[in-house]
């Protein structure tokens, strides 16, 4: 059986997304979605060409995206070639903020087969509670 995983953002990382921007942020969170492993060794196979897909985006936008993230240290690239000396798939390694967490879990028999109601849930709190999180399940 499948793990989903979801993606839950507390309020802390606000500033790093009014840092990062939204276009870079977009490039990280997408760059998360698609990432596997545990937080501390986080990575994502992917294309450069396949994000801008992903986001409809230029390629040479998410390139400059790519390219602050790693001056901030939140991705480091691995580019290698392929046999025909064609640059394969690139692979980034993710180093994820603590205002980033992931949130695991094995879902029952009935939830595999209902398709989910929305890909993003947001839990909203009165003002006076600092935990509101945003949760994004990972595909």
């Amino acid at each position: 059986m499948a793990t989903d995983r979801r993606v839950v953002l507390t309020p802390d990382s606000v500033e790093l997304r009014r840092r990062l921007g939204p276009t870079t942020w977009m490039v990280f969170e997408e760059l998360v979605l698609a990432s596997s492993g545990p937080v501390d060794a986080c990575r994502a196979t992917m294309s450069i060409r396949s994000l801008a897909s992903r986001l409809g985006l230029a390629k040479d936008t998410v390139a400059r995206a790519l390219g602050q993230l790693r001056r901030l240290g939140l991705v480091t690239a691995q580019q290698s070639r392929t046999s025909t000396g064609a640059f394969a798939t690139g692979c980034y390694t993710l180093t994820i903020p603590t205002s980033i967490n992931f949130d695991d879990h094995t879902p029952s028999p009935a939830s595999t087969t209902t398709p989910p109601a929305s890909r993003i849930t947001r839990h909203r709190t009165t003002r006076t509670t600092p935990n509101v999180q945003l949760t994004l399940p990972l595909p």
